[in-house]
């Protein structure tokens, strides 16, 4: 059995990778250490192990990078996340389009992971963290993959989270979920707010993968309120964003009266 102290390095060597994801650029030991609050010294060893093993680079200012050996890492999972590809610029022009997070995310059993996070820029916004879980049955994105479910599938899935529900308030009615569903499946696109973060919510689209590939959504994370008055502007950008970049055989003209069929439906 690995020892605790080996599976807190483990979990470092990842939030590092996930660090340089975000700045985009080089960074030196004090920035990393103090970026996520690890002893300076402990940065120090974690960072020249991950240079010896040939995923960091060390520049002669003492500054470090990832390798493309970092790049190759998972490459055949989902081509389509490929740095320099669509989905990546798609979700950095929906970022400078809207000022709000731009999210990715993909399904993990009973969970949505965030995958990519574009952090948003707007005074009135709300801060997303990448790597982050929220439940399948009860989140916006959740709700969005289940659309493509089939009834057995998410009466199994709201069966699941009713059995490790300790308050009754927690539980799910099967038939109130499929309705739901419904009206998402209709509208194209998921709207939610104020379900599992107060204040907080998200407008979410698919994204067209391969079938071997796992599913993925783009949404706008952004204050309740802002949901709220702009799921239709939201909607219509993310719709027109995938069908731009991706190829997506999608009906923008349509958009707005989506984002407003699932607004009512939230």
């Amino acid at each position: 059995m690995a020892s605790s102290n080996s599976v807190k390095s483990a979990v470092r060597v990842f939030e590092v990778l996930e660090l340089f994801d975000t700045l985009r650029r080089d960074a030196s030991l004090s920035e990393i250490a103090r970026q996520l609050g690890y002893p300076a010294s402990s940065t120090s060893m974690l960072l020249q192990s991950m240079v010896e093993c040939g995923y960091l680079a060390q520049s002669e200012k003492r500054t470090f990078r990832p390798t493309p050996r970092v790049k190759l890492l998972g490459s055949w999972i989902a081509p389509v996340l490929d740095p320099n590809g669509a989905v990546i610029s798609m979700m950095d022009w929906v970022g400078s389009e809207c000022g709000q997070a731009v999210v990715l995310a993909t399904p993990e059993s009973m969970q949505v992971r965030y995958i990519r996070v574009v952090a948003a820029t707007g005074t009135l916004r709300m801060h997303v963290t990448p790597g982050s879980v929220r439940p399948l049955p009860t989140s916006g994105f959740g709700r969005l993959f289940m659309s493509r479910m089939s009834d057995e599938e998410v009466v199994r899935i709201v069966n699941a989270h009713n059995g490790q529900c300790v308050q009754d308030s927690a539980r799910l009615s099967a038939a109130s979920v499929r309705r739901d569903l419904q009206g998402i499946r209709a509208a194209g696109c998921a709207v939610s707010f104020d379900r599992v973060s107060p204040g907080a919510g998200v407008v979410a689209v698919h994204i067209p993968t391969a079938p071997t590939e796992s599913p993925l959504a783009v949404g706008i994370g952004a204050p309740s309120v802002l949901i709220k008055s702009n799921a239709t502007e939201y909607g219509a950008l993310l719709r027109n964003a995938v069908q731009r970049y991706c190829g997506a055989n999608l009906n923008s003209s349509g958009a707005g009266r989506n984002a407003r069929q699932a607004l009512a439906n939230a």
